[in-house]
């Protein structure tokens, strides 16, 4: 099998177990796709490498010791701290990688040894010799073509419905306004990112997950882990040096309600677990509202106004002041995450 195919092969199969179009993962799979050809100095890889190559060549059978299963769980094995480093997606890139090329290659003519030193038969796929994979023919085409269109359906679906568009945004420009254009292309959606940047209260560093969840113009609107609520982007809460896009993604349900004369106690309780409310209430006596005093370096979600209060994302917990008021009228927009 042509060594671009399994590439394109290991690239379909690590996008599709994976869900993750990221270039890191995607750069370890098409490595880990190539090192089953070390053992032959015939292979691209292996006129790369030649010394190493030239040294297996020697010591072992063509498709043995770098075809085997055994290989790709001592890769799995020895790239475990970046397991908890930085996640499983990337961790399983490179064993993923290499078990799917070994894997192809058994629907060769020659198969592979799978199961070395264990069993050192070769292990094809297909009992009819006929049928089977040949390097450089019509069928090792076929099976190209079939992976590339896997991966674009994978990598389509991966980013969102955006595409290369999409993903070339957040690689190479990563920056709170890639995130707010997400947002805006992956609709009904809250993104996860990784901010490094500093904060403008304390100017201390700030290299944390949080989850995009809205726009405010140029300023991009996050949600801590804790759940406080920030922009990013000058004037706001952090000024970022660099918002990486994460694959991760949370389906947020978005519903507008108009409000009239209902008791804010029963109306607070009637919002679902992980609501996030935007708007304005008036309140009956809103002169004696006691607000108490905004976190330092979040965003504040519920503010006096002339006749009421206007939310910013407040959660049911920031609406709890308000409890022991009427509500008068009002209109809001409530997302729940």
């Amino acid at each position: 099998m042509m060594g671009i195919t399994h590439t394109a092969v290991a690239l379909a199969g690590v996008s599709v177990l994976t869900g993750s179009a990221d270039i890191s993962v995607l750069l370890l799979a098409a490595i880990g796709s190539q090192i089953p050809d070390l053992d032959t100095t015939k292979s691209w890889i292996g006129k790369a490498v030649y010394p190493l190559a030239s040294f297996l060549e020697e010591k072992y059978a063509h498709r043995s010791a770098t075809h085997s299963i055994f290989l790709s769980l001592a890769i799995a094995t020895l790239t475990l701290p970046v397991l908890w480093l930085y996640g499983w997606q990337l961790w399983a890139a490179l064993p993923l990688g290499h078990l799917l090329s070994c894997f192809s290659d058994c629907s060769t003519k020659l198969g592979c040894q799978f199961f070395w030193p264990i069993n050192k038969d070769n292990w094809v796929i297909g009992l009819n010799p006929q049928n089977r994979i040949e390097t450089g023919k019509t069928a090792d085409y076929a099976v190209l073509a079939s992976a590339i269109c896997v991966f674009c359906i994978s990598f389509y679906l991966v980013t969102g419905g955006g595409g290369l568009g999409a993903w070339a945004t957040r690689t190479l420009f990563p920056t709170e306004r890639t995130a707010v254009e997400l947002l805006r292309q992956e609709n009904q959606k809250a993104i996860a990112v990784q901010i490094e940047g500093v904060r403008t209260v304390d100017n201390s560093l700030v290299n944390d997950k949080f989850w995009a969840i809205g726009a405010d113009g140029g300023k991009l609107i996050v949600r801590s882990i804790s759940g406080q609520i920030m922009r990013i982007g000058n004037g706001g809460d952090i000024i970022a040096k660099r918002v990486n896009v994460l694959p991760e993604r949370l389906d947020v349900k978005t519903r507008r309600q108009r409000i009239e004369e209902a008791e804010a106690a029963e109306w607070v309780k009637s919002l679902p677990s992980g609501a996030l409310v935007s708007g304005i209430l008036e309140i009956e006596d809103s002169g004696e509202i006691n607000l108490p005093i905004a976190t330092p370096g979040a965003m504040s979600t519920v503010n006096k106004s002339a006749s009421g209060v206007s939310l910013d994302y407040a959660s049911k917990e920031d609406l709890e002041p308000l409890e022991e008021f009427f509500i008068l009228s009002g209109e809001v927009v409530i997302k729940q995450l």
